[in-house]
């Protein structure tokens, strides 16, 4: 058992509904304009048009039943059920997860700013990521050729910028980063829009390289999303008849590019572990930590000491989660210490503090450290995004609460 995603929220959210007066409600942010939050769900419908038929409904019900059931291996063993959660779930999810990440200064300023990593120097001198990858190609842009997506541990230079998303298999947070990484690219060309040209020129040599770590095997969703986001769409992929035709792709592949390695990430020995984390800017746990602590504590335990020991100063790490009571881990006796039959629950967010902000600083097994290795940097245990008016997507789409907590290598 590792990583996992989450089974759906059991309620069905209401646009523009308040829900408690304590709930934070983020903001309709300039990186989540409605323009480009369509551009995304475009691409999740073109990618995966032809699951949207008669035999779609029933398929997320299949899903839905095995989720609640925890039967992952059922739920996620059929390309036909991943693209399934994926149309249904993740585009809500990506269109939260951009305007988180476009919110977080410290995010948005470490992708746009010049790298951490020097290669020279950095820790994790083992073999390049070449197992498990998948070559996706996408669109020409430009002169240029297109380059394939598939991305090593030692392809970069040192103006790239390397996101790892553990637990990304479903989609959510490659659309969010293309999201996020289009934006910042109109942010640098003045506010006007990308084209194949002026992305040519605005980039230079920067690439954005993606890593996705997953134990089900996500490649063919991958690769349909990865496409959609370098390929020009076509007239049919487009939210309705009066929409502007897009001339250009969301993102060159030159510039873009997207990594899927198949592990159990609670399994995975130091070493492949080093060579996944190696060289990133942001490594993201979306909606993911929660199941890998539901697994096992002690492993998951384990293995945020190991990312402490692996990944760089500098690098961020930024957990999303459910809310409040979703996000509580209950313990037997025999494993929290009580008497036995016992239940004792633990916030998840209590449970990421107390390794991050004071295990990891005592030292463990992987390290020696008796000083502090990580800064929080932003936290919220309770933050609404709601879905803007005018959106159209063939399903329902929900407005999402959740928990986020960014911190810092340090």
């Amino acid at each position: 058992m590792a990583v996992v995603r989450d089974k759906p929220e059991p309620r069905n959210i209401k646009k523009g509904r308040a829900r408690g007066t304590q709930a934070k409600h983020s903001q309709n942010r300039d990186g989540s304009s409605v323009e480009l939050q369509q551009s995304l769900l475009n691409v999740f419908k073109g990618s995966m048009a032809e699951r949207f038929n008669a035999s779609l409904a029933p398929s997320i019900q299949t899903v839905k039943g095995h989720l609640f059931n925890r039967e992952f291996s059922k739920a996620f063993g059929s390309e036909y059920l991943l693209e399934a959660y994926a149309v249904r779930w993740s585009p809500s999810r990506a269109l939260a997860y951009m305007d988180l990440i476009c919110s977080l200064p410290q995010v948005s300023d470490l992708l746009r700013s010049a790298p951490h990593n020097d290669s020279t120097s950095h820790r994790l001198r083992v073999s390049s990521l070449d197992t498990s990858s998948l070559g996706l190609q996408g669109s020409a842009c430009g002169d240029t050729a297109a380059s394939s997506a598939t991305s090593t541990a030692g392809d970069h230079t040192s103006d790239d910028r390397v996101v790892t998303c553990l637990g990304g298999g479903a989609g959510a947070e490659i659309m969010a980063l293309a999201g996020c990484w289009h934006y910042l690219g109109a942010v640098s060309n003045g506010g006007a829009p990308l084209t194949e040209q002026n992305e040519l020129t605005r980039r230079g040599c920067t690439v954005l390289t993606v890593r996705v770590i997953d134990m089900a095997n996500w490649a063919s969703v991958v690769e349909k999303l990865y496409q959609g986001i370098t390929t020009v769409p076509s007239v049919s992929e487009c939210a309705s008849p009066n929409t502007t035709i897009p001339t250009a792709p969301l993102l060159c592949s030159k510039y873009f590019k997207v990594a899927f390695n198949q592990h159990d990430v609670l399994d995975l020995e130091l070493e492949p572990l080093a060579t996944v984390l190696q060289n990133s800017t942001l490594v993201t746990l979306t909606f993911t930590l929660n199941e890998l602590y539901s697994t096992s504590m002690s492993k998951t335990t384990e293995f945020l000491l190991t990312l402490t020991h692996l990944m760089e100063p500098g690098t961020l790490l930024l957990v999303v989660d459910s809310p409040g009571s979703y996000s509580t881990v209950k313990l037997s006796g025999a494993s929290s210490g009580h008497i036995e039959g016992a239940e004792k629950k633990y916030p998840m967010e209590w449970l990421l503090d107390h390794t991050l902000l004071k295990a990891s600083s005592i030292g463990s097994s992987k390290s020696t450290a008796e000083e502090p290795q990580w800064e929080k940097l932003a936290s919220s245990d309770s933050t609404w995004f709601r879905l803007p008016d005018g959106l159209k997507y063939p399903l329902n789409l929900e407005d999402m609460r959740y928990q986020y907590h960014l911190y810092e290598r340090i």
